[in-house]
């Protein structure tokens, strides 16, 4: 449970990092879209990279690491779903 709790929150911490750089870009002179389109290509990018780390630790029997892994994808996914749905509100 340890190391579940660690690799999310890991996770969440990058999805804020970036979240927050991507609104100050926007909010110094961007388009009203270019938050969207910005922020959907990163949580993309992050999901698909997790997606790949927990196939490769399911591959090599690590079923623990997997796990997280694979609860740490969908948990950016919805988070960074909410956040781009925010931002095209915004």
């Amino acid at each position: 449970m340890s190391q579940l709790k660690k690799i999310l929150g890991i996770n969440l911490l990058i999805l804020l990092a970036y979240t927050i750089s991507i609104y100050d870009s926007a909010s110094r002179g961007g388009e009203g879209l270019d938050a969207l389109v910005e922020l959907m290509f990163a949580v993309g990018l992050h999901v698909g990279i997790n997606f790949i780390v927990s196939m490769i630790h399911f591959w090599t029997k690590n079923d623990s690491l997997g796990k997280a892994f694979l609860l740490s994808t969908g948990v950016v996914l919805v988070i960074g779903f909410s956040t781009c749905l925010g931002s095209a509100i915004y």
